[in-house]
């Protein structure tokens, strides 16, 4: 069971973006910051771009860039462009014949809901320029 670092990656690239704003960007530059392969990066840009958090410019002269002012995009934007949709699951298998596999869906539901909404609404209140401020 690993952890899931697409929003630190989607954060880290749109940091960059804000970081290089006045330089051509090209996907291979982000995946340079993120230290992965380019492919992996262009597929993370394509999800902030069908959000409108970056814009793609395809072409020899193309390249990515923010699609809105650093202070008008909240980790929550970044969380859900990239298609978090919950941050626990259940599992999805389990042995039925068990009276504690059966209880889990149960029992643990509506606390990874309520956990959840206060994750979510932690992100919310964090803009990528408060960010941008302490990288410098």
């Amino acid at each position: 069971m690993a952890a899931n670092s697409l929003l630190a990656g989607g954060t880290q690239a749109l940091c960059y973006l804000a970081y290089r704003r006045k330089d051509a960007v090209s996907a291979e530059d982000v995946a340079r910051s993120l230290d992965t392969n380019p492919v992996v990066a262009r597929k993370l840009l394509k999800a902030l771009a069908r959000k409108g958090l970056v814009r793609i410019k395809p072409g020899r002269h193309g390249g990515v860039a923010l699609d809105r002012e650093p202070k008008d995009i909240t980790l929550k934007d970044i969380y859900e462009a990239l298609g978090e949709s919950t941050i626990f699951a259940l599992r999805e298998r389990g042995n039925p014949r068990c009276p504690v596999n059966r209880a889990m869906k149960g029992l643990l539901t509506d606390v990874f809901q309520d956990t959840e909404a206060a994750v979510v609404s932690v992100l919310a209140d964090v803009k990528l320029d408060a960010l941008m401020a302490q990288i410098g």
